[in-house]
């Protein structure tokens, strides 16, 4: 389990009223609790060990050949372009979370926004879902949408730019 995973299970934990949740992937667990200490949790004076995350490796199809990986040098090389645009005065409006992008609330519904539309801080642009929650995903930004930088459907990061406006 990635650190950014970890982030988005905590994000996701906060917003409900969940007071105990406990994911396990493979060989890495870990559960969070609002208030109390588990009977498991070490005492803050002991030393913690120290953990290694799982070895990645490339999902592999029944015919043993290797399945479609995101191309991580390309995301990179999107994002260095995506940078240069923010640092010229465009705005933009970032996925809060990891997970699947939608731009409407159900397949035969019209999107939220599409480039054109004019929205105001708060708005919903768009749902993500992380874990089989659909999270709403408000604008923090006024303005005119002028691009649409991902594809409906579409696996995003954290951070990840999803729309620009003006």
């Amino acid at each position: 389990m990635q650190y950014d995973e970890v982030k988005e299970l905590i994000a996701i934990f906060e917003k409900t009223d969940l007071n105990d949740m406990e994911v396990q992937l493979d060989n890495a667990r870990i559960r969070l609790n609002r208030g109390a200490v588990s009977p498991w949790m070490m005492p803050p004076a002991m030393p913690q060990p120290i953990v290694q995350p799982p070895a990645m490796s490339v999902p592999v199809s029944q015919n043993g050949k290797p399945e479609d990986v995101p191309d991580i040098a390309a995301a990179q090389a999107e994002n260095v372009s995506s940078q240069k645009a923010v640092e010229e005065g465009a705005k933009v409006i970032k996925a809060p979370i990891v997970g699947t992008f939608y731009q409407s609330s159900a397949p035969e519904e019209a999107p939220f926004v599409k480039v054109g539309d004019t929205v105001s801080e708060g708005d919903v642009v768009c749902i993500i879902e992380a874990m089989k929650f659909m999270n709403e995903v408000n604008s923090e930004v006024s303005g005119t949408i002028t691009e649409v930088l991902v594809k409906d459907g579409q696996f995003v990061e954290y951070g990840q730019e999803l729309f620009r406006l003006k």
